[in-house]
């Protein structure tokens, strides 16, 4: 196959080198289009009124490698649009650092690569895992995403739909397996910090995100929690529009 590797940590991210070397491994031909520096939390944002600059990098094993001074989506749709010649059969996002998880799938870059992919019609995954994975669950993981990858790409899922997978930070001797299951619906925990500059001027710097306690029962924060690798496919459709038939809509303006 012909997989393409983004993400939104950069292009300089370790986890980038790990999954690119994981699809190498597996015989794969890959091309990398990654943002020149960190672009976390950009969500599907791209850009529209200025040129991008991109510059040809090295990416061992990669047959060809650029660094896009934008977001994630832009690497990815310049990846899809502008720079391959060649047929792209996966697009992989990631590995984050970082979960991406219930809500937080609506905020992340890792997601918003993968989902332009899935949007423009690509079988596309986001893949994440926590900054304290130890080394040996990360490679496993990354073999592993890839693994489920190629299956991917001759399954049949509904349109537009993006696999999300994430790991918790345990040996992948304890690691229970994986499991499909939806979205957690709880809300990170943070808030903002009021300052006062040294010349006077009002200023607020966000807090660290503290997680919920009491995840949904039986969504990706709780599987994770207990141990397993948790697979959530997003969709563009958010939520069933039946919940919400009997909503007073008027009829006319």
């Amino acid at each position: 196959m012909h997989i393409l590797v983004t993400n939104d940590d950069g292009f300089d991210s370790k986890n980038l080198r790990i999954l690119v070397e994981a699809c190498c491994h597996r015989g794969h031909r890959v091309t990398v289009v990654a943002p020149h520096a960190q672009q976390s939390a950009k969500s599907h944002a791209f850009t529209l009124s200025v040129p991008l600059l991109v510059h040809e990098a090295q990416m061992p094993g990669a047959v060809s490698a650029y660094r896009v001074e934008g977001t994630p989506v832009d690497a990815c749709r310049i990846g899809m649009l502008g720079l391959s010649n060649e047929k792209i059969d996966l697009v992989l996002s990631g590995i984050n650092e970082g979960y991406n998880v219930g809500l937080a799938t609506y905020v992340s870059g890792t997601c918003g690569a993968a989902r332009e992919a899935a949007f423009q019609g690509y079988k596309a995954m986001a893949v994440s895992m926590e900054k304290e994975t130890p080394a040996e669950t990360a490679l496993h993981f990354a073999d592993y995403a890839v693994r489920i990858g190629e299956k991917l790409v001759v399954t049949d899922v509904p349109m537009q739909s993006v696999l999300n997978l994430n790991v918790p930070p345990i040996p992948s001797s304890e690691v229970r397996g994986g499991i499909m299951c939806g979205l957690s619906r709880n809300v990170y925990k943070d808030g903002y910090e009021r300052r006062i500059s040294p010349r006077g001027q009002l200023y607020f710097w966000l807090k660290g995100e503290e997680a919920d306690e009491h995840p949904t029962p039986d969504s990706d924060v709780d599987y994770l929690k207990r141990g397993y690798l948790t697979c959530t496919f997003l969709t563009p459709e958010g939520c069933s529009q039946e919940a919400y038939q009997d909503f007073p809509l008027p009829w006319s303006l």
